[in-house]
């Protein structure tokens, strides 16, 4: 709504406040978007968590690691992904009102609510107001969620207090409730309280998924509500994709103040090829003429068109979402990007953004799913302790797919890479083992490879590696677990296992850094340490996130880097022809020997070594040859 004045807490007297695209006066009571960390003057809350309950800030320092949160500015939030506290009764609490002279009222405001289920609990927001000084509370509006948090996104929501009027001290509030359970939170932003005006419709949201089978058909369908005085009797929806319009008249509607209509419009979005889509929705000719207030009468939905898959691979049916970009190259690159235990290919799509990417660079994307597990979660199978008997071949599983894009998606078969987050990234590193052929590059985030994995490794040819992971990861620990302390299975630290590969490969240090520190609220910072030969696909990149957790940056956690863009460029720049491991170690490549240490460092001049003790040979391309001293 475009107010040309504006006046934060409790206005006692009625102030004009003029819309500038009517002429129609608008008393604004409350108007308060957040800007600041702190609660406003006037605000105040009432919680039974430890955390601090509702808190101010923007999203990447709101959300967690199961509740990622879309950006909209700074807004205020309740999380209980991050503590798992109690949460069941807490109140944002709006300025005390006045409203013994008021007649009309409304509230709206932005809300980012999954009303997600979990372990036999439900997530409940509310909207309440209380009497008596909230000493007790009464519901005034449950706020419906979609039960999905993958698929949540910010909308407006615009609730009557016309009932309230005519009472002199007046609490209204957010509630937020856990049911006592670990739940996810609820974000609020734009609260605006206000006496109505005019003829004002509001498209207040779009009811569209964000994801759509090629081939299929999408309702265009949203929720338009009154937020003015006039009574809506009629509208026009229209919804544009491309050049073609279609519109759709609904009559008899009869909403009055404060009034929702859900609406479906009579044209269904069909999905013909795949590829990203705008479908704008906006509304006209209400009751047969202008509304007042055409700010608020548009809204777009983006929609992506993917394929929903399926093929057998041994045993057992799988499936996979695929992504081909209609203006891809002929032999474009193909990007296996994977989840992590418990997770969905949706989820990691939807977080990753690598259609987006796939868009922006020219590749095809394909996201495996798991299956369940005899514990009833999705996974791959890298050989947990806890899942011995599972015999699932994931690693047949993505080179059935590969097979199956190059022979009917024109995907070149020498550049096929892989990332994935937590079990997905240990995927990737078993790839580099046992599929060497055809994997040209791993980017595993937050994964390590299990000590087993590790002692039969035998690839035949190179494959590039970055591995992206936090040093207070509390999942997969960047100091490992040697011991198997957790029973997934021992394995090495993130160090040890860069150190494996770049001796393994025989290679040596290239460069190393630091990220700039673009978000110093997300409490990290990243290093980068690059090892490799010019022009070798087998390059070793470790990106150290100093105080990083269980995250994927970029989606949550840090902020500094963007995993998903970091992993494609570290693709994009490897050499597109594979090189065998013999190669890679062949001598002549080497150039002159540089320096002769032993295993702690100690630079060989003049002195004898002692008969079979390691040495390191370094040349001059970074090169390192390892050699037993002779007796």
């Amino acid at each position: 709504m475009d107010i040309n004045c504006i006046f934060s807490g409790i206005i006692a007297a009625a102030i004009a406040c003029f819309l500038s695209t009517s002429g129609q006066a608008q008393n604004t009571i409350v108007n308060e978007g957040f800007d600041d960390a702190a609660l406003p003057d006037g605000w105040s809350q009432q919680t039974l968590s430890d955390d601090g309950g509702w808190i101010g800030g923007d999203n990447t320092s709101l959300q967690s690691d199961w509740w990622d949160i879309a950006p909209h500015g700074n807004f205020i939030a309740t999380n209980d992904d991050a503590c798992d506290c109690d949460k069941s009764a807490d109140y944002l609490v709006l300025p005390q009102l006045d409203l013994s002279a008021v007649e009309g009222l409304l509230l709206s405001f932005a809300s980012y609510f999954s009303g997600e289920q979990f372990q036999g609990s439900t997530e409940v927001a509310t909207v309440e107001y209380s009497l008596d000084e909230g000493q007790s509370w009464t519901v005034l509006q449950t706020v419906e969620g979609n039960g999905d948090s993958d698929y949540t996104v910010w909308e407006n929501v615009s609730i009557n207090l016309s009932s309230l009027a005519g009472n002199a001290n007046v609490l209204v509030a957010f509630r937020y409730n856990d049911d006592g359970g670990w739940m996810f939170g609820w974000g609020i932003d734009d609260v605006l309280v206000y006496e109505p005006q005019g003829l004002d419709v509001e498209l207040t949201s779009l009811s569209m998924a964000s994801n759509l089978n090629v081939g299929g058909e999408l309702p265009v369908a949203g929720l338009i509500t009154n937020v003015g005085a006039d009574l809506i009797q009629s509208v026009d929806i229209t919804w544009t994709s491309g050049d073609q319009d279609y519109v759709q008249g609904f009559l008899d509607l009869n909403l009055a103040t404060g009034e929702s209509y859900a609406f479906t419009h009579q044209d269904v979005f069909v999905a013909a090829t795949m590829g990203n889509n705008d479908i704008e929705v906006g509304i006209s000719n209400v009751n047969g003429t202008g509304d007042d207030n055409t700010e608020n009468n548009t809204l777009i939905a983006g929609v992506m068109v993917i394929e929903y898959g399926g093929i057998s691979s041994g045993m057992y049916e799988r499936e996979y979402i695929y992504y081909h970009p209609g203006d891809a190259p002929v032999n474009c690159p193909l990007v296996f990007v994977c989840h992590g235990y418990s997770g969905s290919a949706d989820g990691i799509m939807n977080y990753s953004d690598f259609n987006s990417l796939a868009d922006e660079y020219g590749f095809a994307v394909c996201y495996p799913q798991g299956i369940e597990d005899s514990y009833g979660y999705t996974f791959f199978n890298v050989g947990y302790d806890f899942q011995n008997g599972e015999t699932v071949d994931d690693v047949a599983f993505l080179e059935e797919l590969t097979d199956l894009f190059v022979a009917e998606n024109s995907v070149d078969p020498a550049k096929v890479f892989c990332t994935g987050m937590s079990n997905g990234g240990d995927l990737c590193y078993l790839l580099a083992c046992e599929a060497s052929e055809t994997f040209a590059g791993v980017a595993p985030v937050a994964g390590m490879i299990m000590q087993d994995i590790m002692d039969v490794c035998a690839p035949s040819q190179t494959v590039g590696i970055l591995e992206i992971h936090g040093t207070d990861d509390n999942v997969t620990y960047f100091e490992g677990d040697p011991q198997n302390l957790d029973d997934w299975g021992a394995y090495p630290s993130i160090p040890a296992t860069i150190d494996f590969w770049v001796n393994f490969y025989g290679i040596g240090p290239l460069e190393s850094g630091t990220f700039s520190d673009i978000a110093p609220n997300d409490g990290s910072t990243v290093s980068y340490d690059k090892y490799g030969l010019d022009g070798d696909c087998g390059e070793v990149w470790l990106y150290t996130v100093q105080g990083g957790g269980h995250d994927w940056p970029g989606a949550f956690g840090n902020m500094d880097i963007n995993s998903s863009r970091e992993a494609w460029l570290f693709f994009e720049q490897l050499c597109s022809e594979p090189v065998g491991i013999d190669d890679a170690l062949d001598p002549t490549n080497r150039g002159p020997l540089v320096q002769v240490v032993d295993a702690l460092g100690r630079t060989l001049r003049h002195s004898t070594p002692t008969p079979g003790a390691l040495l390191l040979y370094i040349y001059e391309n970074g090169s390192v040859e390892k050699v037993i001293a002779g007796e």
